[in-house]
């Protein structure tokens, strides 16, 4: 398991207000989950995040959002990127429930382009081919 923490603004220093965790699951499967905001200040730690998944050739990628509550145009960014970045045949999944952050994806049309799923174990199945696209 690998961690990338930021301590932004005026939070306590022990305090950590993003994190991304990674981990290498099963089924050829890499985990990258999210807490705290995404936005201009984090979305380069994603980018590299994304990047390490990338080069590790993981068949499938899930980006568990679940402990986000924003999200800005620059980590849609980033997100969009990696989507285009992926070999053939590479499914990515993202594990969401927040009103707010679903409704960005929606607002700037994005919903479309991603595999949104409200649960990890659903964004699992999704891309380790045991569902289908939820829609």
């Amino acid at each position: 398991m690998q961690a990338i923490g930021a301590n932004q603004g005026d939070t306590d220093p022990g305090e950590v207000s993003f994190l991304i965790t990674r981990k290498e699951l099963a089924h050829d499967t890499s985990l990258l989950a999210v807490e705290g905001d995404l936005d201009l200040a984090s979305a380069p730690s994603l980018k590299w995040a994304l990047a390490d998944v990338q080069s590790a050739e993981s068949r499938h990628v899930v980006v568990d959002l679940s402990g986000v509550g924003f999200i800005d145009s620059t980590a849609l960014g980033v997100l969009v990127g990696a989507q285009r970045a992926l070999d053939p045949g590479v499914r990515l999944a993202v594990a969401c429930t927040d009103e707010n952050v679903l409704r960005i994806f929606e607002l700037t049309g994005l919903d479309g382009m991603f595999e949104i799923v409200p649960t990890l174990q659903d964004a699992l199945g999704f891309v380790q081919g045991s569902t289908t696209a939820a829609g």
